[in-house]
């Protein structure tokens, strides 16, 4: 650990203006050094082994010359009682700051993440002050300038000079040529910075020197290239995951009821256009299919396995494996460092034997893969859409792998790829997301998670790739803090750097399975694209409200509509509508004649300058109402629907919801929609609510 001495001059060298501080070892000292600087200043206790200084007794402010004795020793009374085994240094003496807004920013060297920088609000007691906002560096001056925002959003309206100094002082210490990607420093922690006008002071600060015994992540960005070109380096077989030209099966079963059976018949049965080489010890066929009694004895190539035997025996299945040639093996048995700590010698017995070859493995703890491509089912066969498509999703559960499967069959969605993946034990989220990101069948990559290595290397891929990135997270819950070596340690918690990384990467993180599908279903349609003004029209002024409220807690804002809108929209305004965002009009004032003219409202908001982004909703009940039967209205909401429609494809992105009761015919009714008005450019949800929640997902950041 620097002194704060050592540690200011370090800043200063970066630009960052401190005091000048000088040290005292005895009363005398203090009372000369006071009355040198001539005016009032700050004591401060010196010591490698007291971070909390005030709370140690170890601060006086607004000392005079003839105070300076009594202070020095009252410091140090204070210190040696609180911290009776700590080393001190002396006393620090340096001139009072003018007041103004006290900022923290903190800088550390995350095993995890990387070089992470925070800011926020400082002082004493900053671990109880609003949270930093965080950032993976390096950073630019546009990211810089956003992180200063983000944390003070109101403080800097007057003073753009004040916002540009800090922004500064973030690029010192996390920039490109920053000290923390030149120095070594593993930690940082300058509390507070006083900002008074253009000016900013560092007025406290201590440096945590790199320990050699650690190894050292990436901090610059050339460190960043070269660890995902190592990665990238060790795909090279991966096209075998969903593209393999022969699977072998280790663990085949002759019981109908065991899953070395089910998974070779769901093969067969959805027409896996490869071969399948069952491994029996001693059947002659399974499933109409010649069964051989070990890898070694299969006698054309294989590049992909599956291993559903003992846990035990995995690792000897996995050698045998690699001296077949097999380029992804994937582990579907259970029991390993999910089960019980000696299980959890058992994986580590795994990844050795993977590392003496160039074979990869998915799992252990797994249940299967889907490809529409090569046939390759995850379940039942008839619950696998056939179409190709350029959704990959991967997931940590077999579960909902299969569940993303089997919906989008049903909604129609494009989703080509599905991997349970289990623990991640060797080939883990970053591989697979530079496997999608080279992917040419891929086009929007999803994963479930639970938990990841390298997430910062993670997000920094995800940032510079062109296709959306979305994730579903369980287990997301804020860690508890331990006591920690300083602020910044404290402060850089899993979920403050977890957020941090989604921001700057543009991934989008959902909550629900349910927000997954709508999610997927907004990008393949819409794609994502800048803004957040939405416009609302439907029937119904009581959900046009609460879409309203929906809208603004998911970020978006309605706002007023172009003059020229508002003239076009004059003619539909009758008693008991409104034509202002967002539209209320009655469906019944929706038609000439026997005509529906839903479009012609859509067009006027498709091309208004002040909107972004469109929700039109149809409450199905009220329709279904005021018609003599369920099948007459189906057919009326047919019409409207087919109104929608017509509306020019250009212009804002546009949702439907089709409000539904719940009644069969009305669901029913949702996914026919869903699907048919998809090839119109036109995404169907079911309720306002989720339609809006989709769109603001949609925004680019």
């Amino acid at each position: 650990m620097k002194t704060e001495i050592e540690s200011k001059q370090l800043l200063s060298r970066y630009g960052i203006a401190t005091t000048n501080p000088m040290l005292a070892t005895s009363a005398k000292a203090a009372t000369d050094a006071v009355r040198r600087l001539g005016k009032a200043c700050a004591l401060k206790v010196v010591s490698p082994d007291i971070v909390h200084k005030v709370d140690a007794g170890g601060v006086r402010l607004s000392v005079q010359a003839e105070q300076a004795a009594d202070a020095y020793q009252a410091i140090m009374d204070a210190c040696r009682h609180s911290h009776p085994d700590a080393a001190i240094d002396g006393v620090l003496i340096e001139e009072m700051v003018p007041p103004g807004l006290e900022v923290f920013i903190g800088a550390q060297v995350d095993r995890d993440y990387g070089v992470v920088v925070l800011v926020g609000p400082g002082g004493s007691g900053v671990e109880q002050r609003a949270k930093p906002k965080a950032a993976l560096a390096p950073l630019d001056k546009e990211l810089a300038l956003s992180l200063v925002d983000a944390a003070f959003p109101d403080k800097f309206a007057e003073n753009a000079a004040g916002r540009e100094t800090l922004a500064r002082y973030l690029m010192a210490v996390a920039g490109p040529e920053g000290l923390m990607m030149r120095e070594a420093v593993d930690e940082l922690d300058i509390n507070p910075v006083i900002v008074s006008g253009e000016i900013a002071i560092a007025v406290d600060a201590v440096a945590g020197e790199a320990s050699e015994a650690q190894p050292a992540a990436p901090r610059s960005e050339k460190d960043i290239a070269e660890a995902l070109a190592r990665r990238r380096a060790r795909l090279g077989g991966l096209g075998a995951i969903f593209d393999p030209k022969a699977i072998a099966f280790v663990g085949a079963s002759t019981s109908k009821d065991k899953l070395g059976f089910q998974l070779i018949q769901t093969l067969v049965d959805f027409g896996f256009t490869g071969k399948i080489y069952p491994v029996h010890p001693t059947a002659q066929e399974i499933y109409g299919l010649k069964a051989y009694p070990s890898v070694a004895d299969i006698p054309g190539e294989v590049d992909r396995a599956y291993v559903a035997v003992a846990n035990k025996l995995v690792p000897q299945i996995l050698a045998q494996c690699q001296d077949k040639g097999i380029k992804v093996a994937q582990v579907l048995t259970a029991g390993f460092s999910e089960y019980s700590s000696d299980s959890s010698d058992l994986e580590r017995q795994m990844c050795d034997q993977l590392a003496s070859g160039t074979m990869r493995m998915i799992g252990p703890n797994c249940i299967g893969t889907f490809s529409s491509n090569t046939r390759m089912a995850i379940g039942a066969p008839r619950y696998n859409p056939t179409e190709p498509g350029g959704i990959t999703f991967f997931s940590q559960s077999g579960t909902y792998a299969g569940d993303v499967v089997r919906r989008a069959q049903v909604w129609g969605l494009p989703v080509a790829r599905a991997l349970s993946c289990g623990n991640c034990a060797d080939l883990d989220m970053l591989d697979l997301l530079l496997f999608a990101e080279a992917d040419p069948h891929t086009t929007i990559v999803a994963f479930y998670i639970e938990s990841m290595r390298d997430p910062g290397l993670f997000f920094r891929a995800a940032r510079a790739m062109s296709k959306p990135v979305v994730i579903l997270r369980g287990g997301l819950t804020e860690q508890g803090q331990v006591a920690a070596s300083s602020h910044t340690a404290a402060l850089a918690t899993d979920r403050v750097l977890w957020d941090a990384g989604l921001a700057q990467s543009g991934v989008i993180q959902v909550g629900s399975m349910d927000d997954l599908m709508d999610t997927l279903l907004g990008l393949t349609v819409h794609g994502r694209s800048q803004g957040n003004r939405l416009a609302l029209f439907g029937s119904g002024g009581g959900v046009s409200v609460t879409s309203s409220d929906v809208a603004a807690r998911a970020g978006l804002k309605i706002p007023r509509l172009q003059n020229v809108t508002a003239d076009g929209l004059h003619r539909f305004g009758i008693p008991g509508t409104s034509v202002a965002n967002p539209i209320d009009i009655p469906v019944w004032g929706l038609r000439d004649g026997d005509r529906y003219i839903f479009e012609e409202i859509i067009n006027l908001l498709k091309v208004d300058g002040n909107i972004d982004r469109t929700v039109v909703f149809v409450e199905m009940g009220w329709v279904l109402d005021f018609i003599e039967s369920d099948i007459e209205g189906l057919k009326t909401l047919e019409a409207i629907c087919a109104s929608i429609a017509r509306a020019r494809p250009d212009g804002a992105p546009m949702s439907l919801a089709l409000r539904s009761s719940g009644d069969k015919y009305q669901d029913d009714f949702v996914r026919e929609q869903r699907i048919k008005l998809m090839k119109q450019g036109i995404s169907v949800y079911p309720t306002t609510s989720r339609a809006v929640r989709a769109q603001s997902r949609l925004v680019k950041g």
